[in-house]
């Protein structure tokens, strides 16, 4: 006889949940890290583009160009603000899948100790049975050799 785990099918189900999970928190760490990146790379590009402009300069059209390098601060830290909220955003995903991902892993530790603990169950009774069988048969064994023959 084969030992048969009659909750098989729910464990199979909470293994893949738990893929399910993983998968979910690695495409919001992704997320998360797209965004990071992103934030650096403003903060970057807004950096050299300030560097360049420290240089002294003269005239009408260099004004005028301050004014639309203002501008354009002024949008790339809009950028970054607005990307920093996303990246708030993402963080408080990433922190829910892990939460969903650590039930998920929860409920197949559970139901695999409980395939184990009745695997174990189901080794146990079957030992005995055989050892009842098998001391039935050494009993019958023993009888008819000290029968006594009539």
């Amino acid at each position: 006889m084969k030992f048969r785990f009659q909750l098989e099918a729910a464990l199979r189900v909470a293994q893949r949940a738990e893929e399910s999970a993983k998968m979910h928190l690695g495409k919001c760490i992704g997320e998360q890290e797209r965004i990071r990146q992103d934030i650096a790379d403003l903060r970057t590009e807004l950096r050299e583009e300030t560097a360049l402009q420290q240089g002294a300069r003269q005239g009408e059209i260099w004004a005028q160009g301050q004014t639309l390098f203002f501008d354009w601060v002024r949008g790339q830290a809009m950028k970054i603000a607005g990307l920093e909220s996303e990246f708030l955003q993402a963080q408080a995903k990433v922190a829910e899948a892990r939460t969903v991902l650590m039930e998920k892993r929860r409920a197949v530790e559970v139901m695999t100790r409980l395939k184990e603990r009745r695997y174990a169950q189901w080794r146990l009774e079957r030992a005995r049975k055989e050892l009842a069988e098998g001391s039935d048969v050494a009993a019958r064994r023993w009888a008819r050799s000290h029968a006594t023959p009539s």
